[in-house]
C-alpha cells in the first residue's frame, strides 16, 4: 500500500485510481484495515496532532475507535456470531468514500485557499459514519438507514466529547446523505462558491458516497455487489440493478456539483457512459 493517497506526481484523478484499486488488491487477499485508512486520511491532510485543537483531534479519535469496532465486528460475523456483512454496504466501501473524500477536502482546500481542519477531521469522521451499521436493505422512510448510523454513532461522539454543534452538524450531514435527497442537496449549492459549511459538507460525502460506483474501473463490480447484497434481502431491484439499463438509471441519477468531482474525473467518466449508452 506504499502508493495509496500518493499524489506526488500530481495527477489527481491517478491518485484516486491507484488508492481505490489499492483497496480492492489489499480487500481479496489480505485486508489492510480501517484504521490504517483513517490514518492514511489524516496524514495525507496534515491532521496532526500537534496541529489540531481539542476539538479536531476528537473527531480523529472517534474516527479511529470506529474503525476499531468496525473491524472487531466483521471479525465477530467470520466467527459466525452474526449476520453476514453487507455485499456493498462494507468496510470496502467505507474505505471508498474515506479515501474519495479526502481527495476532495483536500482539492478543495487547495482550489479554494480555504484550509478547514475542523471539516476536513469531521468529513473523516462522516465518510466511516455515514453507513454505520447498515442493514444491506433500502430506506422504507427518508433517512431511516442514516438514521441506524446517527444512533449508532451518538454514544462515540458523547464519549468524546464532541461539542453538540458538532454533533448537530455530523448527525444533519449523515441524515442528509440519504440517496433520496441527493438532487436537493445540490441545488442547494447550484449557486454558492466552496464554502467549508454543513451545505458543501452534504454534496462531498454525496458525492464520494457514489464516485466509484460512476467509475468504469470500478462501477460495474460495484453493482453486482449491491445486486447480491439485494438478492439477499430480497429486494426486487436485485434483478435490474447490476444491468445496462440499471446502470443507465444509476448514471442518470448522479449530480457532481463540486470542483473535485470534475478534478477527478467523475462528470467526464459519467457523461462518457451516458453517452455510450445512448448510442
Amino acid at each position: 500500500m506504499h502508493s495509496f493517497l500518493d499524489n506526488r506526481a500530481g495527477d489527481w484523478r491517478e491518485c484516486l485510481n491507484t488508492s481505490l484499486r489499492l483497496l480492492r488488491e489489499s480487500w481479496a487477499t489480505q485486508w489492510v484495515g480501517l484504521p490504517f485508512v483513517v490514518d492514511a486520511c489524516a496524514n495525507f491532510l496534515n491532521l496532526k496532532s500537534t496541529t489540531l485543537t481539542k476539538d479536531d483531534a476528537k473527531f480523529l479519535a472517534v474516527a479511529r475507535e470506529v474503525a476499531m469496532q468496525t473491524e472487531a465486528d466483521a471479525d465477530d460475523r467470520c466467527r459466525g456470531s452474526s449476520s453476514e456483512e453487507p455485499h456493498y454496504h462494507n468496510r470496502l466501501h467505507f474505505a471508498d468514500v474515506l479515501t474519495t473524500v479526502t481527495l476532495q477536502a483536500a482539492i478543495e482546500s487547495e482550489h479554494s485557499n480555504l484550509n478547514d481542519k475542523p471539516w476536513q477531521a469531521a468529513l473523516i469522521l462522516i465518510a466511516i459514519a455515514h453507513d454505520l451499521h447498515h442493514p444491506g436493505r433500502i430506506n422504507h422512510h427518508p433517512a431511516e438507514i442514516e438514521q441506524l448510523s446517527v444512533d449508532a454513532l451518538r454514544p462515540y461522539l458523547k464519549k468524546h466529547a464532541v461539542p453538540n454543534r458538532w454533533i448537530e452538524r455530523i448527525e444533519h450531514v449523515i441524515l442528509s446523505s440519504d440517496f433520496a435527497l441527493v438532487s436537493k442537496n445540490h441545488a442547494r449549492v447550484a449557486k454558492k462558491t466552496f464554502s467549508w459549511d454543513t451545505d458543501w459538507a452534504i454534496v462531498l460525502i454525496n458525492e464520494a458516497d457514489v464516485m466509484a460506483s460512476v467509475s468504469e474501473a470500478f462501477g460495474s463490480e460495484l453493482g453486482f455487489a449491491l445486486a447480491s447484497e439485494w438478492a439477499t434481502a430480497s429486494l426486487p431491484m436485485h434483478s435490474s440493478v447490476a444491468t445496462d439499463q440499471g446502470r443507465l438509471d444509476f448514471l442518470a441519477s448522479t449530480f457532481f456539483s463540486s470542483y473535485s468531482a470534475t478534478l477527478l474525473g467523475a462528470s467526464t467518466e459519467r457523461l462518457k457512459q451516458l453517452g455510450d449508452h445512448r448510442k
